[in-house]
């Protein structure tokens, strides 16, 4: 072996990196995520909202009416008044002919139904059950009475 070749081995030297420094950066790695998380989450995440709702453990308070003098209502169908409005979401009470339904955008409706209403869902309207999804044509405002209540899957 020359010189040159004895010279270059020894300047070669060893790794830079050996199995701790991986796992400390694994780890550095694991904890700089889930702090970029709690940020992201404080920034974007989902907001708390006042008014009704559930309070304590499942008792459901229905609405009675929105600052301003409106009443609850809501929904994702066409924007319209009276019985052309359909209203969609989540039963969350059935109290006798009132339902109330919450809606993707988390509001809670209140829905009248009277002798008039057709019901097409299996069985009556007492049937409907928290969680039921349903589709509500007219009456979601809470002064008229809706024409139809559907059971969606």
């Amino acid at each position: 072996m020359t010189t040159l070749d004895a010279q270059l081995a020894a300047a070669a030297g060893r790794r830079w990196w050996n199995r701790w420094t991986v796992v400390l950066a694994v780890a550095l790695l694991l904890v700089g995520g889930f702090a970029t998380g709690i940020e992201v989450q404080k920034a974007y995440g989902e907001q708390p909202t006042g008014g009704g709702g559930f309070r304590g453990q499942g008792g459901f308070t229905p609405p009675t009416a929105f600052p301003g003098g409106g009443a609850a209502r809501g929904g994702t169908g066409n924007s319209g008044s009276g019985s052309g409005e359909t209203t969609t979401g989540t039963v969350k009470l059935v109290d006798g002919t009132t339902v109330y339904v919450e809606t993707a955008a988390g509001e809670v409706v209140t829905v009248r139904t009277d002798g008039a209403t057709t019901v097409a869902i299996p069985g009556k309207l007492k049937d409907l059950k928290a969680g039921d999804k349903v589709s509500v044509q007219g009456g979601a405002d809470g002064s008229t009475a809706a024409t139809s209540v559907t059971r969606s899957k």
